[in-house]
This record gives structure tokens, C-alpha cells and sequence, in this order.
């Protein structure tokens, strides 16, 4: 079963959306999402939601929809893990995504995920 993963898309100003994607149900009171959330601030401006998905492929797909709406727009954004470490992330300024854990094998979900990771 794949563990869920936490996508932060910077809106405007201060305010981030923070999705909670899975294929099973997503606890918001994870700690995952506290660590999460204790970065992000002011907290009252967060918008955090769960997204549940039927498969893995159509989380993927739900990822690489939000990543593509993120840079369309010219926002930044975030992909943290299930323990709520951040595997990676592309800011409107950055020539390219930034994994600051180290870029992840090629077999791995960034290959299946973020177009030319491999």
C-alpha cells in the first residue's frame, strides 16, 4: 500500500494549501501534518484539505496535475513524505526542482512524477 504524501501550493502572500493525497484515509491529525504545518505560516491562513485517490496511478496523476497548476500560475511548491520530510520542491525563482534530501533514485516516484527527473 503506498504511504500518503502532503503537497503545499503557495496561493498568494502568506496562504498555502496543504493536500493531504492518498489512496486510503488521510488523518489530519497525523503528526506528519503537524511538523508540516508548524513551518508554514501564519496558520490561520492555511488551507488544508484531504484528497483521496482509487489507485496510486490516479494519485500520481492527481500530483503531477497540482505541480503543473502550480507552475502555471508561477507558485511555489512542496512535496513532503508520510513522516512529513520534504523530498522536494520548485519556487518560482529555481531553474529546476530542488530535492534537498538528495535526488531520489530512478526508479524512484520522482521519476514517474516530475517530467526529465530521471
Amino acid at each position: 500500500m503506498p504511504s500518503p504524501v502532503y503537497f503545499v501550493q503557495h496561493l498568494s502572500g502568506h496562504d498555502e494549501r496543504l493536500l493531504g493525497m492518498h489512496t486510503h484515509r488521510i488523518d489530519l491529525a497525523h503528526p506528519a501534518v503537524s511538523r508540516i504545518v508548524a513551518g508554514l505560516q501564519p496558520v490561520d491562513r492555511i488551507d488544508l484539505r484531504a484528497c483521496l485517490f482509487d489507485c496510486h496511478a490516479s494519485l500520481l496523476i492527481g500530483l503531477r496535475h497540482r505541480i503543473a497548476e502550480a507552475e502555471a500560475a508561477a507558485q511555489g511548491w512542496r512535496l513532503f513524505d508520510a513522516d512529513g520530510v520534504l523530498c522536494c520542491k520548485r519556487f518560482p525563482g529555481d531553474a529546476q526542482v530542488i530535492y534537498p534530501q538528495g535526488h531520489p533514485p530512478l526508479a524512484d516516484w520522482a521519476a514517474a512524477l516530475l517530467p526529465g527527473a530521471g
